[in-house]
């Protein structure tokens, strides 16, 4: 029997193996392990909370890229007044995205086995044709092809703090602690104030924080909303063609970029309704672009595409809003220099972006919210480490995620694809840039796994 083994059940390994499932050859099994046991969630969706929504209108948020209005009409049976617009729970996605998979997993061919395994995996070696697995708990799998399906590694500690800080220092802002009640009236400080904070920082607002919360980043950024409702008129679509005209660099880009939003502007559009447009396209931008175009990208230009690029849903934003009306949370731009203890927690002493003027702010608690690490030579992963040390995987030069080829293999460190190693998941980035959400990832996951069917029904033909 064929096996197919993906490792990690997030998005990204969920919707894979069950598009496997839909074309799987006969006589193959499929393995799903994962590290936790919420299979078909991950990080993103394994959330309870209310008040963490979906970034992206359900209407887009279909685990198929040939039935848009999948999760939609999952959605309607649920709750009626849901429509393409609504922004729903993200709790309700992993319901969701555990209900592809069962299905999937019934409507396969008889002969067709999918095991779920929770587990980690400890090794990753050639064997053969194929690899050989060995589980944390001394289990062998023996695979004709291996799908890494890992997602967001945990941040970086920011320079400063660390471990040696204890309970005062929370370096992953996942790994569900929670206020204690005598905590609710203390100041916290979020280090980053990207997407991770202001979820961390509505988290809090659900268990009843009382105190202050302070959001510091180098340019005092924070995430901007979508519209309540999308404009009813055609947009204009000539920025894509006038962008794959220009030269491929970073201010190429931003000229042509300020130039049709003004335009456009005029003519009563949005500058959201111009990114929707790009969306097609960043692929192939980023694509163009020389690495020293890119490496200037990441160093100036990233933190602005991030916070128009990847908005909140309006109602989480309204509620972080409140907050910042009436000063509980305080957004800051500056630099960290200097953190000491003190008898309440921490002292925290930043300079300022304007006037670069120092000031000092006493927090009993700092949560590292700088993002997901991507760079995988600074990865404290078992796994990682190993296909690191044998030469498997190559990661990217930028520190974006992993070198592939164009049919999603793992290069290894010589530049070969490994012909049974692929990859899925948002380290896709390193070389399309803007495949880490919904509507990229499932035609990713759709092509992966037509693809290998096809080898392994090819592979099964010849025997």
């Amino acid at each position: 029997m064929k096996t197919l083994v993906i490792i990690g059940a997030g998005f990204s390994g969920a919707v894979t193996a069950a598009q496997f499932l839909h074309h799987s050859p006969p006589g193959t099994r499929v393995v799903l392990i994962n590290r936790s046991g919420a299979m078909a969630r991950g990080l993103a969706y394994g959330t309870n909370s209310s008040l963490h929504l979906l970034n992206v209108p359900a209407g887009n948020m279909s685990a198929y890229v040939d039935d848009p209005e999948h999760f939609l009409r999952f959605c309607q049976a649920r709750d009626s007044d849901c429509v393409a617009s609504s922004f729903v729970p993200r709790k309700i996605y992993g319901d969701y995205l555990t209900s592809v998979l069962d299905e999937a997993e019934k409507q396969a061919r008889p002969d067709v086995r999918l095991e779920r395994l929770i587990s980690e995996v400890r090794s990753l070696r050639p064997e053969g044709a194929g690899a050989v697995l060995e589980l944390r708990s001394g289990q062998q799998i023996h695979a004709d092809q291996v799908v890494l399906a890992f997602g967001n590694f945990s941040p970086l500690d920011p320079p400063g703090f660390g471990s040696y800080l204890g309970e005062r220092y929370q370096s992953d802002p996942w790994s569900g602690a929670e206020m204690l009640p005598d905590d609710l009236e203390s100041p916290v400080l979020l280090v980053g104030a990207g997407l991770t904070a202001l979820d961390v920082s509505l988290g809090l607002l659900q268990q009843g924080h009382r105190g202050p919360i302070y959001m510091i980043s180098r340019r005092g950024l924070r995430p901007l909303p979508h519209r309540q409702q999308r404009p009813s008129h055609e947009v204009p679509s000539a920025i894509t063609q006038r962008l794959l005209e220009e030269a491929p660099s970073v201010r190429g880009y931003m000229r042509v970029m300020r130039h049709e939003i003004n335009l456009a502007k005029s003519q009563g559009f949005d500058w959201r309704d111009l990114l929707a447009v790009m969306r097609s396209i960043t692929a192939k931008l980023w694509t163009r672009l020389p690495d020293v175009e890119r490496r200037r990208f990441l160093r100036h230009a990233q933190p602005y595409w991030d916070v128009h690029r990847h908005r909140v849903a309006p109602a989480a934003y309204l509620r972080f809003e409140e907050a910042l009306k009436i000063g509980q949370v305080r957004s800051m731009a500056g630099r960290i220099r200097t953190v000491a203890a003190n008898t309440i927690g921490l002292t925290v002493g930043v300079e300022l972006r304007e006037g670069r003027k120092l000031t000092t702010i006493d927090v009993a608690r700092v949560i590292n919210c700088t993002g997901p690490n991507t760079n995988l030579l600074r990865v404290n992963d078992t796994l990682i480490s190993q296909l690191r040390a044998d030469g498997l995987i190559q990661p990217d030069a930028l520190g974006l995620g992993l070198s592939l080829s164009q049919h999603c293999e793992v290069n290894d460190l010589n530049g070969r694809a490994v012909p049974w190693l692929n990859y899925i998941g948002p380290m896709l980035k390193a070389d399309l840039w803007e495949a880490t959400a919904v509507p990229e990832l499932r035609q990713c996951a759709k092509t992966l796994a037509v693809r290998l069917a096809r080898k392994m029904s090819l592979s099964v033909d010849s025997q």
